[in-house]
Parts: C-alpha cells; structure tokens; sequence
C-alpha cells in the first residue's frame, strides 16, 4: 500500500517553472527588496507623484510580496509537516506506507520523499533482522533449557550411581551411554560377611545392630569403589561386589583380591578403635572369577540390576567356608594373578548343592600391598 501526499499540496499545473525550496527564498526576499526600489525610481523619473504617494506605494507593494512570500513558505512547511507526520506513523506503527509524489512536485519534498522511502525499506530489513535474531534467540533458550535439563539429569544420574560404583565408572558409564542390558563376560564376584553375626547381635539392642551395620559398610563401599569394584547388593550383613576388566588399570581379580585385603586391614582398624564393650568384629571373604551374566532381574514392579552364574554361587560358598579374617578364592582367579598372590592351597572340595569339586586357595600375602 502507498500513500499519496493530497492534492492540494502539488503545485498546479500551470506554474511552468519547478521552484526549489531555496530558490523560493531568494526570489521572494530579492522581489521583496528589488521592486519597491524600482518603483521608487520610476516614480522620482516621471515626476509626477507625490512624496506621500509614491510612499504608499512602496508600502502597498512590500506588503504584498511578504503576504506572497509567506503563503509559499506556509505551503511548503505544510508539506514538510506531513512528511514528519508520515515518518513518526512509520516509526509508531512500523507502517511499511511509502510516500508518492508527482514529477510536478517541489524537488526538495521529492528528495525526502525519496530519503523517507528508504528509511521504510531500512526499517523493513531491520525488522526482518531483528525477527531472525529473536527466533535465534529463543532457539538459544530453548537449548539452553535441554543443556539444563541434561545436566540436571545426569547430575541425579551420577548421584544415583555413585551409590553402586566408584566415581570412575560412573564416568565411564556416562561417556559410553551403556544402558543396563544383560550381559554375559567374565568377571571377578567378591562376597564378604560378618563372621557369627548372630552372636553378636544377640546383645545388642536392634537400633544398635543397625549403627553397627551402618558403621561396617560405611567402612567398607569407600574400598571397594577405591578399586573400581560395583556393588551389587547387601543381604544382611553381607554385601556382595563385582569387578571387571578395564584397560586403564591392573586386572580384575587382582583388583577384587586386593580389596579384600584392604577390607580386613580396615576392620583390624576398626576394631581397635571400638569401645571396650563393643565385640570384635571378624569377616570371612570369598572371591571367585568366570562367566557370568550382568542384567535386570525380577518382575516388571521390582528389579534388581545385578550378576548371576555358577561362578556368583561359587563365590557365595567361598565367602562361607572362609574364616574369620580370611580370603578363599577359586582357581580362574589364582591363575588370572598368581604372579601377584602368596597363597596356600586348601584341597579339592565338594561344596554344597554342586557336583563337580574345585580347587580353593586361601590368600597369604600380595605383593606390592
């Protein structure tokens, strides 16, 4: 849409000579000083006048060019008037109107005619810049709100995990987007439990076996995430850890094996630190290495992310035939570290509910511990 400056202020047709706003202030100031002079002289030359005459004269004629030269100058104002009035709706309004003028107009009106236009036109590209910033802008926010999101997410993910794995994994975990899936590989199963802990318990009030616990796995998680291990679950007093091979340290077996020694020499410490009323705390450990399977297990209200196999089972038998302050591992993880280990065999056993007999060692000493 264009909006066209009214007719009445065009110059009429029949002016033959198009005047620029300067000109018209020097011809209408040169007509105002130029003519009262000539007549002045004219009448003196034909004297034939009066003084008070040709006086009147002269004042008729002024008179009327400053009327002449201020009805142009009213005009063309006028005009410039309307054009500001067009610029500040533009500006208001964000009007894309463009001002139209015939070739019969006033040049310097023409001009800013045609400097308005392009001032609409620049408005036009700064709008449609503007728009293209702002949808960029929320396209930033928004992906802002996913980044916080994510962060926040994994933040309660990392929480969450922390409480089953060292922080190591968990970055690993993090980085590989591993979802829990089940998996067969080969891995290293430690078991450890609190030798005649219903003795113990007997004595003890049920808020104090709970402290008791509490202080127990308090001492032991730290260890087992100290060597990369997850820990599956506790049952009791037991709890149950797993290991597996990475290629940014020592292998599993030896990792699990030195955990448990940690995890004695942490309860010697304990104990001796206990108060005199509190009975000695003891813990037998089982480690075993093989093929097992990691996943989901349970019904679609309750599952437990955990490992099973015969190699579990036979972890599970070690830790109970082990005594106080004792490691009994299997074969697969003495031949896995025996470079490593000071051990003893124990002999082949039967144990229970399995058919075929193993081999067990009970752990003497680690190199390098």
């Amino acid at each position: 849409m264009q909006t066209h400056i009214p007719e009445s202020f065009a110059i009429q047709q029949n002016k033959t000579k198009r005047l620029s706003f300067q000109r018209v202030w020097w011809i209408v100031f040169g007509l105002i000083c130029l003519i009262p002079y000539l007549i002045g002289i004219y009448l003196m030359i034909q004297n034939n006048t009066n003084m008070n005459q040709t006086i009147a004269a002269i004042f008729g004629l002024t008179l009327s060019l400053v009327l002449m030269g201020t009805f142009m100058v009213r005009a063309f104002s006028s005009r410039l008037r309307y054009v500001a009035k067009m610029v500040a709706m533009n500006v208001q309004i964000g009007s894309e109107d463009k001002l139209e003028f015939r070739d019969s107009d006033v040049e310097e009106v023409y001009m800013l005619a045609r400097d308005f236009n392009q001032m609409v036109d620049e408005l036009k590209r700064h709008r449609q810049h503007s728009k293209e910033n702002t949808a960029r802008m929320l396209a930033y926010i928004n992906d802002l709100g996913l980044y916080e999101k994510k962060y926040r997410d994994e933040a309660i993910l990392r929480a969450n995990l922390s409480r089953y794995v060292g922080e190591d994994v968990v970055d690993e975990l993090i980085r590989s987007e591993r979802s829990f899936e089940n998996v067969e590989c080969t891995a290293t199963v430690l078991f450890a439990d609190i030798r005649n802990f219903t003795t113990l318990s007997e004595n003890l009030e049920p808020k104090e076996t709970i402290a008791m616990l509490n202080d127990y796995f308090e001492a032991m998680v730290p260890v087992v995430f100290k060597y990369g291990g997850t820990l599956d679950k506790f049952v009791g007093d037991e709890l149950m850890a797993v290991f597996r091979d990475n290629p940014y340290g020592e292998r599993a077996p030896i990792r699990a094996i030195r955990t448990g020694m940690e995890m004695i020499d942490t309860i010697r410490k304990m104990n001796l630190q206990a108060a005199q009323n509190r009975s000695q705390i003891e813990i037998g450990i089982g480690i075993n290495t093989g093929k097992v399977v990691i996943g989901n297990v349970g019904s679609e209200n309750r599952k437990d992310y955990t490992a099973i196999g015969d190699t579990v089972n036979v972890a599970a038998r070690f830790e109970q035939i082990a005594s106080g302050q004792e490691i009994i591992v299997g074969k697969e993880t003495y031949e896995a570290c025996k470079d490593q280990i000071q051990m003893q065999p124990i002999g082949e056993m039967i144990l229970k509910n399995r058919k075929s007999p193993v081999q067990p060692y009970k752990i003497l000493s680690i190199d390098g511990l």
